[in-house]
């Protein structure tokens, strides 16, 4: 037959009433708060870091917080990718961010990125790329980088251009075009009606992409002006467009920082069938014959490796 109880609290044999809580017994009153140190008594309590505390006092100093509306999160809430809390009522209440899915409460959503409709949390305008002055460092080390991946050149000097969206969607001849971030810079010489040589002179970015989006989508884009320059010309859309996405994929992989990684997922996860299908194909094929393997035989034949 066992024993009084023993009050967890103060080390003492309990001979009248006592609380059974988080798996031991205690005295009434040494069963107390761990914020405000007052007996918890009959009421409900929320346990954390092992301690008890009211309700009222989990709420006050323990609960984490909204991020958008400040409110104790108490049962379920979401996390999104970037470790940010919320209320479920705001999924869907306010825009995501269109390069990072943050959500974008009104009070934020100044400074459209390329004059558009792009709307921007803060952390994505914090690290805008608004003017070529910041640009063009950055060009020049992707430039490098891509060299030493195996893409080169033939010691072309290529430039890079910020333009809006507008600006963008003209270029490509799709006026009504809100998605694309960035083009191929060419010029094109004809002769009698016949396109004698095409001229790759550079890559235009969005303007105002956060820093690391706009290093990937150069990356993508100086994954065109290569294929150009090597004459490949004949590969169906999904396989140039995957070709390049591998391209900034590696480059995000590479750069290993949380932003890099959540653009790397975005590529994986892109249901996209000529960017994410394409994606997902060349790089199939790229981890079966290797990536230096794949340019060679690109450069060679202006085609894809068979596997045989």
């Amino acid at each position: 037959m066992g024993g009084a109880p023993v009050c967890k609290g103060c080390g003492q044999v309990i001979s009248g009433a006592y609380v059974t809580a988080m798996g031991a017994t205690w005295h009434p009153q040494h069963f107390t708060c761990a914020a405000c140190s007052r007996p918890i008594g009959e009421a409900g309590f929320y346990q954390h870091g092992g301690a008890p505390y009211h309700t009222d006092c989990y709420r006050r100093y323990i609960a984490p917080r909204c991020a958008y509306c400040g409110k104790p999160l108490i049962g379920q809430y979401l996390v999104d990718y970037w470790g940010t809390k919320l209320c479920p009522e705001h999924e869907g209440q306010y825009p995501r961010c269109r390069f990072c899915g943050r959500l974008v409460p009104p009070q934020q959503q100044g400074g459209r990125a390329g004059n558009g409709d792009d709307i921007r949390c803060p952390a994505c305008r914090a690290s805008a790329i608004d003017y070529i002055a910041q640009a063009r460092p950055l060009f020049a080390r992707l430039v490098l980088w891509v060299n030493g991946q195996g893409l080169l050149y033939n010691n072309l000097n290529l430039h890079i251009e910020l333009r809006t969206r507008k600006q963008l969607a003209q270029f490509l001849r799709e006026p009504g075009d809100t998605q694309s971030l960035g083009a191929t810079l060419h010029t094109t010489y004809i002769e009698n009606g016949q396109v004698v040589r095409t001229e790759v002179n550079g890559v235009a970015i969005l303007r105002g992409l956060p820093s690391t989006l706009f290093q990937g989508v150069t990356v993508h884009e100086l994954g065109h002006a290569w294929l150009a320059v090597q004459r490949v010309t004949g590969l169906p859309r999904w396989a140039e467009e995957g070709f390049c996405e591998l391209l900034a994929h590696r480059f995000y992989t590479q750069m290993n920082t949380v932003e890099s990684r959540y653009h790397a997922t975005s590529i994986e996860l892109q249901a996209d069938p000529v960017y994410g299908d394409g994606f997902r194909r060349i790089h199939a094929l790229a981890e079966a014959v290797g990536f230096p393997s794949l340019l060679e035989t690109l450069e060679a034949t202006k085609q894809l490796p068979v596997i045989r």
